[in-house]
């Protein structure tokens, strides 16, 4: 009898204690608290980069306090799933942000907390429980106030003539496609003066323009593509060997006197992967919904 009571004394009490919803409440707090934990260390970290007031923020994206806009982007977070993550796999690797960043990189505590918001389901920021100090402009901070070091510095310097040179091999191998098509409509077989002038040029331009796009890229410039990046750096780097053999074989026509169809299928070919390399690269600059509006 005296442990029937017990028994029913305990149940009693358990079920007392027990309200319905507030498991799901609490597990609900702890969602909003990491979701407000994370926005946090994205406006401290990387909002001067990426914050929704910048007029130009890079790789336009420029949402990264808008935690729901984040986790609804297939290529940046798949929500439970951290290691298929992009935004995930940059950070692990020190990408995101770089260690040149204005704030700083992220410390292991910052990366935990953003690995565990996704294994969570990366879930969004409470606006009641949200610091006002977050929405505020995000200034970037001018270079000259970061301390880098001397190779990162020259690096960075270097590779910003990759922007400076890129237009000119671009302009020529597309003016030697154009010229080689006009000989071939107008059925004249010599090689023409301009189509091996243009594609001499280009591929001497193409090589500086290709080993400065590796610099530029590795200051940091393009990480928030990384696909698009890889893409654009090997392609680059393909089409400046591929422009290179085309113009040896130009100059050999030449000095034949006669235009061969390898040559013509060299040069096609390289027109094809300049206007390639091209378009990557226009996206990583504008972003790849350049084309959406």
């Amino acid at each position: 009898m005296k442990k029937r009571c017990l028994t029913i004394v305990i149940f009693l009490a358990l079920f007392a204690g027990y309200r319905p919803g507030v498991a799901t409440a609490q597990s609900g707090a702890r969602m909003a608290d990491i979701g407000n934990e994370v926005r946090g260390i994205f406006a401290s970290k990387c909002a001067s980069c990426h914050g929704p007031d910048l007029p130009k923020p890079k790789g336009r994206f420029g949402y990264v306090l808008d935690l729901r806009r984040i986790a609804e982007n297939p290529e940046m977070v798949i929500p439970q799933r951290p290691d298929e993550s992009e935004l995930w796999v940059l950070i692990e690797r020190d990408e995101m942000p770089p260690s040149d960043s204005p704030h700083g990189a992220l410390t292991p505590e910052q990366k935990e907390t953003i690995r565990a918001w996704i294994a969570a389901g990366a879930p969004d920021a409470s606006p009641f429980l949200m610091d006002p100090s977050l929405s505020i402009r995000s200034e970037p901070i001018p270079m000259a106030s970061i301390k880098m070091d001397p190779v990162d510095r020259a690096v960075r310097w270097l590779g910003k003539f990759h922007l400076l040179l890129l237009h000119f091999p671009i302009a020529l191998v597309l003016a030697a496609g154009f010229a080689e098509f006009l000989s071939l409509r107008q059925r004249n077989s010599a090689p023409s003066e301009l189509v091996r002038y243009c594609i001499s040029l280009g591929a001497l331009a193409a090589i500086p323009t290709a080993a400065l796009g590796w610099l530029h890229a590795a200051s940091g410039n393009g990480a928030s593509s990384p696909q698009i990046l890889m893409a654009h750096r090997w392609l680059g780097t393909a089409a400046a060997v591929w422009l290179v053999i085309t113009a040896v074989y130009v100059e050999r026509d030449s000095q034949r006197g006669a235009r061969s169809p390898r040559v013509r299928f060299l040069l096609l070919c390289g027109v094809l992967i300049t206007a390639l390399v091209a378009h990557l690269g226009g996206l990583l600059s504008n972003g790849e919904d350049f084309f959406r509006y």
